[in-house]
């Protein structure tokens, strides 16, 4: 896509307005197109935390199908996969022009569409003619997300935890009722532990299917990286790092068994799926997406079990999230605390964030933070970069 085209695309309302609204101004935007959705087959994944992880292992598990992703760290393509081959930038533009024209036409449009109806359904277009299946990571919340208006074969809800109040509710059985919201009537349903609450058990019904209740052996590998049998499924060595995506490897392993993907299909998915941004590590820096407090906890365990020597941190997170909360989850394991902020206008001032935690530094940039800490800490310490995706993003930019 040229520069024009992303500045429009990103001027848009934001992802959030359409969760106001019903699910009549993407289906008026689908029927323009043609309804895209319905050529091709599809699982739907939502949840608090790990709905990523879980839709990058059923990717690597079924590399012909597509994925959609959100956010991305770093370009708009990441978001539209077919396996692991991002969507090319002539073939960016193309559903882009496509899908501006037809939001032009359309009918019974309530608004004009938002940004994560627009990039939704570049994905639905680019996936038509190219997929048979297809993996559809929610975007926010469930019930009434734009990618809400497929019929999946599978519905996933991987956990779920206090974030987007605002939008989604301000306790847990809200935010469950919600992301109930993408169980449709047929289809079976699978939940993470921290997903079993009456909402979801509710509208699944029989149809439900607990990804907790398969026997697990773990044995440690070291380093945050684990070997598991989860059901009949022997020795598997996921490369995503954390306790926490044992759960997640159980949830795509009951989706994959669903789906009547093969035992070997699975394996492979399992060992080989990546997800940046995800406690990926690079040279001292390790960087993790967690960007509320559910996250945090996750987090916290980790650095608790595999770095009981404390590791420096660089924290910036959005103005609208649990920010204060997540410091203090965090707090206990870090020894200096470097706070700055993205590019973004959501962002929390690092100021504002420096009068929580006493000793703390403020850099005005991402890249000051990272070359201070690079210059400053101990040669044996791990600076874990954290609070926000796009901090992540603006990080890997810097690092690589």
């Amino acid at each position: 896509m040229k520069p024009d085209d992303l500045a429009y695309l990103y001027s848009l309302t934001n992802e959030y307005r359409s969760i106001r609204y019903d699910l009549a101004n993407m289906r008026a935007l689908a029927r323009a197109l043609g309804d895209p959705q319905n050529s091709f087959r599809s699982v739907l994944i939502a949840g608090t935390n790990g709905k990523g992880s879980v839709a990058r292992l059923l990717s690597a598990m079924m590399p012909e199908a597509g994925i959609y992703t959100s956010p991305h760290l770093q370009r708009l393509n990441e978001r539209i996969c077919i396996g692991e081959r991002q969507i090319q930038d002539q073939e960016l533009k193309t559903v882009f022009d496509e899908v501006k024209a037809a939001a032009a036409v359309a009918k019974d449009l309530l608004y004009p569409p938002t940004y994560f109806e627009i990039v939704t359904a570049m994905a639905f277009l680019y996936f038509r003619d190219r997929v048979k299946f297809a993996v559809l990571e929610v975007g926010l919340g469930g019930r009434l997300d734009a990618t809400n208006i497929v019929k999946q074969d599978v519905s996933v809800i991987t956990s779920i935890g206090l974030d987007h109040q605002e939008f989604l509710g301000t306790t847990i059985e809200e935010i469950a009722a919600e992301k109930a919201g993408i169980i449709k009537a047929t289809e079976r349903v699978i939940i993470g532990p921290m997903a079993d609450l009456p909402a979801i058990r509710d509208k699944a019904g029989a149809r439900l299917i607990r990804a907790g209740g398969l026997e697990k052996n773990v044995r440690s590998l070291g380093e945050g990286y684990f070997e598991l049998d989860i059901g009949q499924h022997r020795n598997l060595r996921p490369r995503l790092a954390g306790r926490h995506q044992i759960d997640n490897v159980a949830v795509a392993v009951r989706t994959a068994e669903c789906l009547g993907i093969p035992e070997r299909d699975i394996m492979r998915g399992v060992n080989t799926a990546t997800w940046p941004g995800r406690l990926e590590r690079i040279g001292k820096f390790l960087l993790d997406g967690a960007h509320n407090a559910a996250a945090a906890t996750a987090l916290a365990a980790f650095l608790e079990e595999f770095y009981p020597q404390g590791v420096w941190m660089i924290f910036g997170a959005m103005a609208d999230k649990q920010f204060g909360e997540m410091i203090t989850i965090l707090r206990p394991h870090v020894h200096q605390f470097i706070f700055t902020k993205t590019q973004s206008s959501r962002a929390k001032d690092p100021g504002d964030l420096q009068g929580l935690v006493a000793g703390s530094r403020v850099e005005p940039f991402v890249s000051n933070a990272i070359q201070f800490a690079r210059a400053s800490a101990p040669a044996d310490t791990t600076i874990v970069i954290c609070g926000s995706l796009y901090l992540l993003g603006e990080a890997r930019l810097v690092l690589e």
